[in-house]
């Protein structure tokens, strides 16, 4: 089966030094398993879309980190997700999504609208946007800091 492996950067390290620490799973380890449904409604498994052939990255952040928002704006997600998402324009081999790490975050602060977010999420975010109630899939995980990729 193939493996989704989470790396990290060192910029968000630098900027998310006063979070919780936690030792996120070791590179190159099976992501655990997860179905979750996105903010339209749509439920997506990861094992199943893995075993389809497409290779999974997964943006685990929260709506009020600044470096967060900084990769965000950035567009790399939503360019990755034009030329390798379902109607990618080179290939379709790719799927993206957005784990909202933060439990009481708002559908309003992904919008942009509430008052724990750096903007707007959601306008111009081609890729599903998860905003579990739970954080099972964080624990999972492991997630100590945001942004990870």
């Amino acid at each position: 089966m193939k493996k989704l492996l989470l790396t990290s950067t060192l910029f968000a390290a630098l900027f998310t030094a006063g979070t919780q620490a936690k030792a996120q799973i070791a590179d190159g380890s099976t992501a655990p398993d997860w179905t979750l449904t996105d903010i339209t409604g749509t439920s997506y498994n990861l094992y199943s879309i893995i075993a389809s052939g497409k290779t999974v990255f997964i943006d685990f952040s929260a709506t009020w980190c600044g470096p967060c928002w900084n990769y965000h704006g950035s567009g790399a997600l939503e360019e990755l997700w034009t030329k390798h998402g379902p109607t990618g324009t080179c290939s379709q081999d790719v799927m993206v999504f957005y784990i909202e790490g933060d439990v009481a975050t708002t559908l309003a602060d992904l919008q942009g609208t509430g008052t724990n977010t750096q903007g707007d999420w959601v306008t111009g975010t081609p890729y599903p946007i998860f905003n579990p109630s739970a954080s099972t899939v964080m624990d999972d995980y492991q997630i100590g800091y945001f942004p990870t990729i």
